[in-house]
């Protein structure tokens, strides 16, 4: 049966991370090239990018930059060009880029509503489209998409967020269900709140109590969670898993 550790390397794989910054898409981006993938880092940040870069070449693998606004499909198209030109293939994509507005329904503005809806689902929908169509030709390739928990929950304030992440799973399902005889697979991860530097000045006090109060395991996701569930996705180990929804969330879901 051989080595099974081995399903899970990435070695010499080309991942593509959107919204690779900082963050979550940080934290993937690193944790792939630490399973032995090359990476494309992605966003509107260049100096940022180049640290991530950096970190990455520091761990003997290959890394480039490509600044771009995910809502542009100029962009978008551009970013397929590059892909192809410096590396030749791309193998996994890892949908992350997002913007979020967190306020009650009754407030929420035309311009914030259209910038969520525009990075966030359409940005993602024609990633999946254009970076998919190289996978396509390949015959081969994995999609993660990032969901959220409140994609089958809510929580005050997060309304037309989770109507977006809710959105992002269900077209997870139907790409998955289209690309599947080309080889492509498609999967969406939806951690719960995770513990990421920018967000520890808001996960604390009452905050933090309400949202363990609906985790099972009682603790917040971290990067590690998210790392090692995206390796597993993006590894020859789930080949024969598409269209699914990971919930990364310590049971939040399953005792909603």
């Amino acid at each position: 049966m051989g080595n099974r550790l081995s399903q899970f390397e990435l070695t010499d794989k080309v991942a593509l991370v959107t919204g690779a910054s900082e963050g979550i898409g940080k934290d993937i981006a690193l944790g792939l090239a630490g399973a032995g993938a090359d990476i494309i880092v992605s966003s509107r940040r260049e100096e940022k990018l180049k640290e991530v870069k950096s970190e990455i070449e520091g761990m003997g693998r290959k890394s480039d930059v490509f600044v771009m606004d995910v809502s542009r499909i100029s962009d978008i198209e551009g970013l397929s060009d590059f892909v192809q030109n410096r590396f030749g293939k791309v193998d996994i994509l890892i949908n992350n880029a997002g913007f979020t507005v967190t306020k009650p329904a009754w407030d929420m503005t035309e311009e914030e509503w259209d910038r969520m809806v525009d990075i966030s689902f359409k940005g993602l929908f024609f990633c999946c489209q254009i970076i998919g169509s190289i996978m396509k030709e390949q015959g081969y390739g994995k999609i993660i998409n990032l969901s959220s928990t409140f994609s089958r929950s809510i929580i005050p304030g997060r309304s037309v967020y989770g109507g977006i992440k809710a959105g992002v799973s269900h077209l997870t399902e139907a790409l998955a269900a289209e690309w599947a005889p080309d080889g492509v697979r498609v999967n969406a991860l939806a951690p719960t709140a995770v513990l990421t530097p920018s967000r520890a000045s808001l996960l604390q006090g009452e905050v933090l109590e309400k949202i363990l109060s609906r985790i099972p395991l009682n603790r917040l996701a971290t990067s590690e969670d998210l790392i090692n569930a995206s390796i597993y996705l993006s590894s020859p180990a789930s080949d024969f898993v598409t269209g699914h929804t990971l919930f990364v969330d310590g049971g939040w879901i399953a005792a909603s």
